[in-house]
């Protein structure tokens, strides 16, 4: 079945929580099985209570207390079996969210930033929170009523052939019928709809969220409108699947009903022709009826199942198609080689995003001794962005190696690379919680004194004080509360906790004034004494200050030297430097 390959991964992840599933499972059947009991019981005590009012002799014979007594145990079961499957269940889909929702963030984080960079932020995080919602079908509305209907139908033939093989044969087909033509015919009929619904709603989610993180530029270049318009029609499109689905699903509880009236009927014209030839007495014909009509109610939640299923395929194929893309760096569990200081060594380096592309390095091949302090500078597009995502191993080279310390780049653990360098990027993320916890990503245990350290090197430390709740100040969603310069700074702040041998700086002063620029980059030198960093600007700074200037054209290293040699020698270095500003 084409089921099992696209859902089979998710269903896997169930195990741990077999035993709650069970437990879940269990408490609904025997709920269901309680309101079989429940309503042919009372159809018999009524039916048996008015033969027995027929004669005064039978009305003093018949013993009320058993059936009474049945009446309220069947009924006490059902609202406790019913309380237990509700709360189990919603425990056991939530545990299972989790756990879904835990193993899609760890099969992607392999993935950033290479593999992900062809998907919108919206669409990732609808997969981690839409799709994976839609895969609660699996157990809460598939699974379980499955095994529910299956005990139901069996409890109900049981029944039903205490009295009469053909009477059993006629209402199980009815009562199958329901059970399991009309969920597949209503899976068929909504198949389409249902993965354009994932799709279209996905889309929606996205556009939205894609929106509101853009807001400011759309109200600024007056581009609200248009987008609401794409909105709308994405949302239109929305609200007509959903139509198509809700029309499906009442013309398959038309189909339930029709068929649960039909089983009825069915029993009642038979059961009277057993009463009417002595087979059956006649205070179990409402027994049986009742029972065949609340049989049906397990019918209902398996067409609503069925007619999702194609929603809950595409979500897991959307999740799939994100979760079973090859990472395209795999780091060794344990470094390997010694490590010789922190050199580091660029041979013949060659990378191309696309292979049909014209390459974005090219053999290029670089030196920087460690407790240098290089800037790296050249036109928009010559590599420099791309030389920082290889030096940090988010893509691997094509051709040529990076060694640091003697070791290959491919050669090192995630962590202790991680260790060895830190990079400060062009679009590093505040997280919406404490200035504190913000600077606690680059080191963990750091006390107070030291996150203040860090905030003064980057002329921030006044800053915070000044607040009224000083480092444990909620920033907001991507640092809003803080203004551009101030998010920058709190980024730089981070850089001088991790404490690593290797900086990686990429436009470090961007967003800052030309005072702090010069107070942060003097601070960043004095601290980078004892260690390497490496400096990616447009920007015209202190070159003087730095060791080493690498001007890179086309990606390659067009010329190497002291920003006073290359201002002598080197047109190319004095025309990028008269753009610089």
């Amino acid at each position: 079945m084409k089921l099992i390959p696209e859902l089979w991964p998710f269903i896997r992840r169930f195990r741990p929580h077999l035993h709650r599933m069970f437990l879940a499972t269990l408490s609904g059947a025997m709920a269901l099985v309680a309101s079989v009991g429940l309503l042919s019981l009372s159809g018999w005590f009524i039916s048996a209570a008015a033969f027995a009012g027929l004669t005064s002799a039978g009305a003093l014979a018949f013993n009320y207390f058993y059936p009474s007594l049945g009446v309220r145990l069947f009924a006490a079961i059902r609202i406790i079996a019913r309380y237990g499957e509700r709360l189990i269940s919603h425990d056991t889909t939530f545990h299972i969210l989790k756990t879904l929702r835990v193993w899609f963030y760890e099969r992607i984080e392999p993935l950033g930033p290479a593999a992900l960079s062809g998907y919108r932020s919206g669409d990732i995080l609808d997969r981690l929170v839409s799709d994976i919602d839609a895969l609660d079908n699996l157990y809460v509305r598939l699974l379980s009523p499955v095994v529910s209907a299956i005990l139901i139908v069996i409890s109900v033939g049981v029944l039903l052939g205490i009295f009469d093989t053909a009477l059993t044969l006629a209402a199980c087909t009815i009562l199958l019928t329901a059970m399991v033509i009309v969920p597949w015919a209503a899976s068929v009929l909504a198949m389409g709809v249902g993965r354009a619904l994932a799709r279209t709603g996905g889309m929606l989610r996205a556009g939205v969220i894609e929106n509101i993180q853009g807001l400011t530029d759309l109200i600024v270049f007056g581009a609200v409108e248009k987008h609401l318009e794409r909105l709308n029609g994405v949302h239109r499109q929305l609200i007509s699947f959903q139509k198509r689905m809700s029309h499906i699903r009442g013309l398959s509880n038309a189909s339930i009903s029709l068929l649960s009236g039909s089983a009825v009927w069915v029993v009642l014209f038979m059961g009277i022709s057993l009463v009417g030839s002595g087979k059956m007495p006649g205070e179990f014909l409402a027994c049986l009826a009742l029972a065949v009509w609340v049989a049906f109610e397990t019918a209902v939640p398996l067409v609503n199942a069925f007619q999702y299923l194609g929603h809950t395929r595409e979500a897991a194929k959307r999740i799939h198609e994100v979760t079973s893309a090859s990472p395209p760096v795999v780091f060794k569990k344990t470094s390997q080689g010694s490590l010789d200081g922190f050199d580091i060594h660029i041979e013949n380096l060659r990378f191309q995003y696309d292979p049909e592309a014209a390459p974005v390095i090219d053999d290029l091949c670089l030196k920087i001794s460690y407790g240098s302090r290089i800037a790296l500078v050249g036109e928009t597009g010559c590599g420099k962005s791309t030389l920082v995502h290889l030096l940090t191993r988010a893509w691997d080279p094509n051709r040529g190696s990076i060694r640091i310390g003697g070791r290959n780049l491919k050669n090192f653990a995630e962590d202790d690379l991680r260790r060895t360098i830190t990079v400060i990027s062009q679009q590093t993320h505040i997280f919406n919680t404490t200035i504190a916890e913000n600077l606690r990503i680059a080191r963990p245990g750091a006390k107070e004194s030291d996150l203040y350290h860090a905030l003064d090197t980057v002329r921030l430390a006044d800053f915070v004080r000044c607040l009224p709740d000083g480092l444990e100040t909620y920033v907001g969603e991507g640092g809003r509360g803080l203004s551009g310069g101030q998010a920058r700074r709190l980024a730089l702040a981070r850089a001088v906790l991790h404490n690593s041998p290797v900086w990686l700086l990429d436009e470090p002063t961007e967003g800052l004034d030309k005072t702090t620029e010069e107070q942060v980059l003097h601070s960043l030198i004095k601290l980078a004494e004892n260690r390497t960093m490496i400096i990616i600007t447009h920007r015209l700074l202190n070159f003087q200050h730095l060791d080493q200037i690498a001007l890179m054209e086309k990606g390659r290293i067009a010329a190497f030297g002291s920003h006073k040699d290359l201002l002598k020698e080197d047109s190319r270095y004095r025309r990028i430097v008269s753009k610089m500003v």
